[in-house]
Order: structure tokens, then C-alpha cells, then sequence
């Protein structure tokens, strides 16, 4: 599989960066113990070659989360959709709309699947 260039698009966009420092609260699969919010947390959930008959995969699709987590849940609003903005015109977003609240961390977490097709 590929590897999804979700940081580096996120750490580009300029509208997001406006928002807060996205610079240093991007992260794969888990944020570090202490992160202060607002911060992003993404992760692959699946994906698959598109195999052909008469040659290798060409490419793959990759599923994945993304979360925003915030103090409030405006917030988490706000950077979600920053987010899906910077990403609209790469991915195709299939579930626009995963809401929660952690009462451990008494964070509001506002997210999104969504599939990106990568050359290989």
C-alpha cells in the first residue's frame, strides 16, 4: 500500500493553518499523551489494490479516518470542516458526519471517512 499524504495536505493549507497551529497537532493513528487541544488524529480503517488481469495494481484505496478533537464542540466543527475542505478535491468522503464526546478527556471529537486513490 501507499502512503496517504494526509500531513504534508494539511500542513499546507493555509485556511487550516489560519484556524490553529496545524503545523504540530497532525498525527497518525495516535496523539501523544498531553496534547493540548485542538489536534487532528487520523488512521487507515481499509483499503485494497485495484488489481488487473493483465498487469500489477496501478493503484490502491485507501480508506480512512480523520478526527478533529476540541474543548468545544464549535471548534471541532469548525477545524472538521477546514478539513474537509483541504482534502475535498483528493478524497472522496463517505461518511461526513462521526460526532462524539469523550468524557475522560472531555474533549468534543468531530470527523469523517473518507477514500483516497493513490498511484503507486
Amino acid at each position: 500500500m501507499s502512503f496517504l499524504p494526509i500531513n504534508a495536505t494539511l500542513k499546507a493549507d493555509d485556511a487550516l493553518a489560519a484556524l490553529f497551529n496545524v503545523n504540530e497537532r497532525v498525527f497518525e493513528d495516535v496523539a501523544p499523551h498531553g496534547t493540548p487541544a485542538p489536534y487532528i488524529v487520523w488512521q487507515t480503517i481499509s483499503g485494497q489494490a485495484n488489481n488487473h488481469l493483465d498487469a500489477p495494481a496501478n493503484f490502491d484505496d485507501v480508506q480512512f479516518q480523520i478526527m478533529v478533537y476540541a474543548t468545544h464542540v464549535h471548534r471541532a466543527y469548525e477545524i472538521r470542516e477546514a478539513v474537509r475542505q483541504a482534502l475535498e478535491d483528493r478524497v472522496w468522503v463517505l461518511n461526513p458526519q462521526i460526532n462524539n464526546y469523550e468524557t475522560d478527556t472531555k474533549l468534543y471529537a468531530r470527523g469523517f471517512d473518507a477514500n483516497w486513490i493513490l498511484a503507486r
